[in-house]
């Protein structure tokens, strides 16, 4: 009972994780498919902040306007954010981590996403 026995008992195992492999990847009447919506919304660059794609900002709700910041700096101002963004971050305490997708460097605006 050796290296013959591995020979013979693992085509059956290769057959097993396959067939366990199809049954997790077929949906059913319970299986939940995660959605994800990205939230984005645009902000104005107050002042001389630089922002670059990618930068990872804390989006908080103050005096009720919300501020993108970047450590105790506000970096840019959400003039009209929508509903579902500010009952998202109102949700998470009022704070929330914001990615910046992309900068508008002559309108001085950038498109935050929030997490």
């Amino acid at each position: 009972m050796g290296i013959d026995f591995i020979e013979k008992a693992a085509p059956t195992f290769k057959k097993s994780w396959d067939r366990a492999r199809v049954t997790l990847g077929t949906a059913d009447l319970f299986t939940l498919s995660p959605d994800r919506t990205v939230r984005i919304a645009a902000a104005h660059v107050i002042g001389d902040a630089e922002l670059r794609k990618g930068d990872q900002l804390t989006v908080e709700i103050l005096d009720g306007a919300m501020i993108a910041r970047r450590g105790n700096r506000n970096v840019a101002r959400f003039s009209n954010p929508p509903p579902v963004l500010v009952q998202a971050v109102r949700a998470s305490s009022g704070i929330a981590k914001g990615t910046v997708e992309q900068v508008h460097n002559v309108a001085n605006v950038a498109e935050i996403s929030l997490c």
